[in-house]
C-alpha cells in the first residue's frame, strides 16, 4: 500500500476584488494484493484524486475548508491546515443524503474513517542502520507568504 498526497494553496481574486484563499489536494494511493506481481492478471489498482477547497482561517496559524464542489454523496469532506501542530488532515461528516442511500440500499455509504492525516509535518524516524542520518519532512511551510 503507498500513499501520497500534495497539497497546493494559492490566493484567489473574484470580480469583487476580493482575496480568498483554495488548497487543490492531490492524492495518489496503490493498493497491491498478497499474490506475485502478474502482467497477465494485475493484482493492483492505482486510485488518482483531485480536490479543491476553499480555505478560511478558523483560528491563529490554523486553515479549515469544505471541498468547493457540492457534495450529493455520502459524506463531505473538510480539510484542515494546523500549522501549529505541524499536521494536515481531512475530515468526513455524514451528508444529509447518506441515510437516504442507506436505507435504498443497506451499507451503501459503508464505514469512512471519520479523520485522515494527510500530512504529519514532523521530521521522518532515523533512517535505518547504515543508512545516511539525514532530516526529511514530509511537508514544508517555509514558502508561505502569509507568515
Amino acid at each position: 500500500m503507498f500513499n501520497l498526497a500534495f497539497v497546493n494553496c494559492d490566493k484567489q481574486t473574484d470580480d469583487a476584488n476580493r482575496v480568498s484563499l483554495e488548497c487543490t489536494v492531490a492524492q495518489a494511493v496503490v493498493y497491491a494484493g498478497s499474490d506475485k506481481p502478474n502482467t497477465d492478471n494485475p493484482n493492483c489498482s492505482l486510485d488518482l484524486d483531485v480536490s479543491k477547497f476553499s480555505m478560511k482561517e478558523l483560528s491563529k496559524e490554523v486553515l479549515t475548508g469544505t471541498e468547493a464542489s457540492t457534495s450529493t454523496g455520502c459524506y463531505n469532506t473538510i480539510l484542515t491546515i494546523d500549522r501549529n501542530t505541524k499536521r494536515v488532515y481531512r475530515t468526513f461528516t455524514k451528508t444529509k443524503y447518506a441515510d437516504n442511500y442507506d436505507k435504498i440500499s443497506p451499507g451503501a455509504c459503508g464505514q469512512f474513517p471519520v479523520t485522515q492525516v494527510l500530512m504529519n509535518c514532523t521530521a521522518w524516524p532515523r533512517s535505518r542502520k547504515g543508512q545516511k542520518q539525514t532530516l526529511v519532512r514530509y511537508c514544508d511551510f517555509s514558502s508561505s507568504s502569509d507568515k
